[in-house]
């Protein structure tokens, strides 16, 4: 088998995400150029086909698979999947299924992605539950959190699975040989939480994990944790009050420079340590959330992913594969008595 017939085959949702098609072809072209490698392009073909050629693609040289429908964001997820077989995002879950692709990307509906995950794709040996986990930037790695969205609710079992799943992610895709597991809580004391973190905790800490206890919020920028847990309702509420924070805290930056012109210069000063920052928090440059525990890799984008968030969720996806993520998850899940 040639070098080139190894490489990951990745079936990019062209269709999905506030500014698809275009940053979607553009970033698949970013990362073709980069990288050598083409995805597997699924929407309207007639149109990818003309924005290949605006990108200065051929587009003969490309696979593209026709999935021109969307899902909006007012559709309910399951049954939109279900009923809508030409959707662009449920042709790459059928791609991964039948084996001709071995991960998705989707800037598109996150519960639809998700659904297709676990419909389509279908759950990794031993896993009951896939979790949704995303990137915090903190001090030194950042801190992976899981759940953030799959699962309203969950059990104490549950939670100690995406401790597992996460710190397979973190050793495998972050360079974390032995990544610090916590509980998302109110308090670092062990005492403190509620009934699900309190019995979450008991299981981690007779686990094979290298358990630390509770983390706060706070927690997960100072390097407290390399993996935090959380029932998906918890933590999709934390990752949205971070968003809106960060939003606002630089929307008053900029209220306040616009009502105090005199401190533009010292705003100009500081202007490359602004930039270090926001480069560190930008979602872009982690490209998208994985969900782990389905048997395919499936990356999850923000909806309003540009062409290097897109380019990134690609090179994220890849790595994946090639770190055979799905198998080393089933191989942990396996390691659990139940």
């Amino acid at each position: 088998m040639t070098a080139a017939a190894e490489r990951p085959a990745i079936a990019l949702d062209v269709m999905g995400g506030d500014l698809a098609p275009d940053a979607t072809i553009e970033g698949a072209i970013r990362w073709a150029r980069t990288t050598g490698q083409r995805a597997i392009l699924v929407g309207d073909v007639d149109v990818m086909r003309g924005l290949l050629s605006k990108g200065g693609e051929n587009p003969s040289a490309w696979r593209l698979e026709s999935g021109p429908s969307t899902i909006g964001m007012g559709e309910h997820p399951v049954q939109a999947v279900r009923s809508t077989p030409d959707a662009s995002i449920r042709r790459c879950a059928e791609l991964v299924r039948a084996g001709e692709a071995q991960a998705l990307v989707s800037m598109g509906n996150t519960g639809a992605t998700m659904a297709a995950g676990v419909l389509l794709v279908g759950r990794a040996r031993g896993v009951d539950r896939p979790g949704l986990a995303v990137l915090i930037p903190s001090r030194e790695a950042p801190t992976l959190l899981i759940d953030v969205g799959a699962n309203a609710e969950a059990r104490p079992e549950h939670l100690r699975d995406f401790g597992l799943m996460g710190a397979v992610y973190s050793r495998q895709l972050i360079g974390n040989p032995k990544p610090r597991t916590g509980v998302l809580s109110i308090g670092e004391e062990a005492t403190k939480g509620s009934p699900l973190t309190l019995a979450a905790a008991e299981l981690l800490a007779e686990s094979t994990l290298n358990f630390v206890g509770n983390v706060e919020p706070g927690g997960l920028f100072n390097s407290s944790v390399d993996v935090a847990v959380c029932d998906g309702f918890t933590g999709n509420l934390v990752l949205k009050a971070f968003e809106a924070t960060a939003e606002f805290a630089v929307g008053e930056l900029r209220a306040a420079v616009r009502r105090h012109p005199y401190t533009l210069p010292g705003v100009a000063f500081m202007y490359p340590a602004f930039r270090a920052v926001r480069r560190r928090t930008d979602y872009a440059q982690y490209g998208g959330t994985p969900l782990l525990g389905v048997n395919g890799v499936v990356i999850i984008g923000h909806g309003r992913s540009n062409a290097v968030a897109v380019e990134n969720a690609l090179h994220a996806a890849a790595r994946a594969v090639d770190s055979r993520l799905v198998d080393r998850v089933a191989d942990g899940m396996a390691s659990i008595s139940r």
